[in-house]
């Protein structure tokens, strides 16, 4: 008898179904899975005892994954990013000297 290969049937809530935004995913690991954090980063303020800049980034998803599944996503993304690029053309970067997030309101134009 040969092994049929497993088909999932995919079902997405109503809620579900326009997703969330995100501009920023957080990744970490404990000895057993990885832990995805997406966020959307806002307005950037400057903090007024260091100086340092802020971002409030509210995380609107967390998804877990165990360990030995962590591959099988880096290669679906690997995968996507070929066939978008095949399709739309190569994903570029933001400048290094550029801003990564919005900006707080306070730069001159």
């Amino acid at each position: 008898m040969t092994e049929q290969r497993m088909q999932f049937q995919f079902r997405l809530p109503g809620e579900m179904e326009t997703g969330v935004y995100s501009n920023l995913v957080s990744v970490w690991h404990t000895p057993i899975d990885f832990t995805l954090d997406f966020g959307v980063v806002g307005q950037v303020s400057v903090d007024p005892e260091t100086g340092r800049p802020i971002a409030p980034t509210p995380i609107v998803a967390r998804v877990k994954l165990p360990a030995s599944q962590i591959f099988n996503l880096a290669k679906a993304i690997a995968d996507n990013v070929r066939r978008y690029e095949e399709k739309y053309g190569p994903i570029t970067p933001p400048p290094p000297d550029g801003p990564l997030y919005p900006p707080s309101g306070d730069e001159e134009e």
